[in-house]
């Protein structure tokens, strides 16, 4: 289905719901359109698809807010949800923070953010990308004893229309893929991890997510247990945008801003980052995955600086209509979009680009005396959102690093710690960034960071 036929039938709805005397409407129609290849113990064992759609209705009723889902694309099943929405909205209390939906702005398309290829995906050509990852990392060592992961291509479109004016659309392809391979020896196991995130299928490499996974699954193997404390720590570009993410989440969110969940309400103007960490959201940047030009309701993007030198403010809070009416501010265009599973009321930043440093991943870590090497966390979840404190496990790929070389493999280690302290002191950040989903970052060197505890593997 055309980006063109969601846009009438966003259209289509928001009439529906004028009719029924409301006082402002606004419609999403999205379709989603996803397909993956999963492979494990060294061969495919699963390929699913999933074509998903359906508009989103929100409707305003003197101050009283309703949003209904409609799971259908039909024109009789969105009329019943339009009656729906009117009547929790006449059941509900009135919103006094509510101020508007947004007024129609001025939006161009994003280029190159669909790709023909992607969107049209056979299993065939992902079963091939599975196969050449599988056999690199068999071919890497006769230690390499399985390989796992997916290889996933995805279409999504959405258009939104409101009773303003607005009139706005977004098509982009994503293809994702992950490799993890499993090391054995005697009685020892292992781990190894690369992902790679494209709006286009050609350009994942298999091979090369391969080579790093089984390099790092055999070197893992036999690791040995170091105590828990503070270490110097160079962090792959998988750690770095875990931990970015959280960053947009529990910070620069206006949501949790408002709630005083956030740090940059209590740490607003300050240095509280080095000077050399520079981030921005910024979506229409070629470097970043969600290439979309409108966010979920219509607002175009434009890019926004969430870290400048360090220092973060007022003015890196993220914005959708509902938040922004609460301070008498504009919407910074940050309304969710229907991309995925998660389609919420939350405003954040998904298009996060750290500005690069001039070091390579080896120089950071020659330049470590007695330090860690961190491929990625198993999960990050926040402790305390006010100072930045997060928590989480590293996994596939944890390595110590002595006198400027990695060393040894470590057992897992828990780290919690608050990244206002972590990120103060950055000595070196990479110059190539990695497309993660919703950041792309570089890899860095952390002055230390505070681990806590010992995994049992």
């Amino acid at each position: 289905m055309s980006a063109e036929r969601l846009k009438e039938i966003a259209g289509a709805t928001v009439k529906h719901a004028l009719g029924q005397k409301v006082n402002q409407a606004q419609a999403v129609a999205f379709l989603v359109d996803g397909a993956l290849t999963r492979f494990a113990n060294s061969q495919i064992h699963q390929n699913v698809a999933q074509k998903i759609g359906g508009v989103i209705i929100k409707v305003v009723l003197d101050k009283k807010i309703s949003t209904v889902r409609a799971n259908t694309l039909e024109d009789e099943g969105l009329e019943e949800a339009v009656q729906k929405a009117v009547k929790i909205a006449k059941a509900s209390s009135p919103s006094k923070d509510f101020k508007s939906l947004p007024e129609p702005e001025a939006w161009e398309p994003v280029k190159n953010a669909f790709d023909k290829k992607t969107a049209e995906c056979t299993p065939k050509f992902r079963a091939e990308k599975a196969k050449e990852a599988i056999e690199t990392a068999h071919a890497k060592s006769p230690k390499v004893s399985a390989v796992a992961g997916f290889v996933s291509t995805n279409y999504a479109s959405y258009a939104v229309a409101n009773s303003l004016g607005v009139s706005a659309w977004a098509e982009l392809t994503m293809a994702y893929m992950k490799t993890t391979v499993i090391s054995r020896i005697s009685n020892s196991e292992g781990f190894g991890t690369a992902e790679q995130y494209s709006r286009h299928i050609s350009e994942i490499k298999p091979s090369a997510l391969a080579e790093d996974a089984a390099e790092k699954s055999v070197r893992s193997l036999n690791p040995v247990k170091v105590d828990p404390g503070e270490y110097e720590v160079v962090l792959s570009p998988l750690a770095v945008a875990a931990l970015l993410t959280y960053f947009g989440y529990v910070g620069f969110s206006a949501t949790a801003y408002q709630d005083g969940q956030s740090f940059v309400k209590y740490f607003a103007n300050q240095q509280v980052f080095d000077g050399k960490l520079n981030v921005v959201d910024d979506a229409r940047n070629p470097k970043t995955l969600y290439a979309v030009p409108v966010d979920g309701e219509g607002v175009p993007k434009k890019p926004l600086n969430l870290i400048t030198k360090g220092v973060v403010s007022e003015k890196s809070i993220c914005y959708n209509s509902f938040t922004a009416g609460k301070e008498n501010k504009k919407s910074t265009g940050h309304a969710i979009p229907p991309l995925g599973d998660y389609y919420g009321e939350m405003p954040m930043p998904f298009n996060m680009i750290m500005k690069p440093g001039d070091a390579t991943l080896e120089e950071a870590v020659a330049d470590t005396k007695h330090g860690i090497f961190v491929t990625t966390f198993h999960y990050v979840n926040p402790v305390e959102p006010t100072k930045l404190i997060l928590t989480g496990l590293t996994r596939d790929g944890t390595f110590l690093i002595e006198n400027g070389e990695i060393t040894k493999p470590i057992v897992n280690m828990r780290f919690t710690d608050s990244m206002l302290s972590a990120f103060k002191e950055v000595p070196l950040i990479g110059k190539e960034l990695q497309m993660v989903e919703t950041a792309t970052v570089p890899a860095v060197k952390l002055k230390k960071l505070r681990f806590v505890g010992v995994s049992a593997y």
